[in-house]
């Protein structure tokens, strides 16, 4: 017989002491008294497996350049977006959080006037206004051309919310991401200088 499979009297009350201090699986840190710190507030659109709800207060209307190639967002001061009118885009930069009370702020294009009606730019804006108040899921209709949203059918209860402040959040988001200067690399890049 394997020695392994025996159980002596020492390794039984081992096994009883490892159980009284084994913390159950379900443990969550808020338990123990401690605080998630916010330090990092992604840019991007919501998942399509994801439910989010918007907040109706916490919005920024400005320009942004999106390196596709990168997957990278930038957010260009209004005098530097001037000079790259083929890349920089009017968004409105959503507060959004998801179930699970991940923060990330979601950028909906803006009506551009050469643009008639664009029904992605639409259907993402009308989306984001009927998450204001109530959980979504957004997915891309290819066939339709525009974001189809689709609203939970349970009740998730009421978001929560990043304890930060709207400047505060603002500022974690677009870290390393303002274009300030017409010298910046990415207007560089983009204007082959």
């Amino acid at each position: 017989m394997d020695q392994n499979f025996l159980s002596t009297p020492a390794q039984a009350a081992e096994d009883a002491l490892l159980g009284k201090l084994r913390i159950d699986q379900s443990y969550v840190g808020e338990t123990m008294g401690v605080k998630k710190l916010l330090i990092t507030v992604p840019v991007r659109k919501p998942n399509r497996a994801e439910f989010f709800r918007v907040h109706a207060a916490h919005f920024l209307e400005c320009y942004m350049v999106e390196l596709k190639t990168e997957r990278e967002y930038y957010f260009v001061v209004p005098e530097v977006a001037t000079s790259l009118p083929e890349f920089a885009e009017p968004v409105r930069l959503r507060l959004c959080v998801t179930r699970q009370g991940t923060a990330f702020l979601w950028p909906t294009k803006l009506p551009r006037d050469e643009r008639r009606a664009d029904a992605w730019r639409q259907s993402a804006a009308e989306a984001a206004t009927m998450a204001e108040s109530q959980w979504l899921r957004l997915s891309a209709d290819m066939s339709l051309g525009a974001y189809q949203p689709y609203v939970a059918r349970g009740e998730f209860g009421d978001p929560k919310w990043p304890e930060e402040t709207w400047p505060q959040i603002l500022a974690i988001a677009l870290r390393g991401k303002l274009v300030e200067s017409a010298d910046h690399a990415v207007v560089r890049e983009l204007l082959g200088l």
